[in-house]
């Protein structure tokens, strides 16, 4: 999915942001990261973005 998301920030498409979570990082903390960013940002500073977690 990021390779698909990549190919389309690099043309130009329009795409929704999109968080990659690693497959050892615990639920808990998944959660938690999740839960900081939709408390401290807004849903259009993410559009166009991969981002990876945890963001620590």
């Amino acid at each position: 999915m990021p390779d698909f998301a990549f190919q389309r920030v690099v043309a130009d498409k329009e795409m929704p942001g999109l968080f990659v979570l690693s497959h050892r990082l615990p639920v808990r903390e998944a959660i938690d990261e999740l839960l900081l960013i939709d408390a401290c940002s807004e849903q259009a500073e993410w559009f166009s973005l991969v981002v990876y977690l945890p963001l620590t």
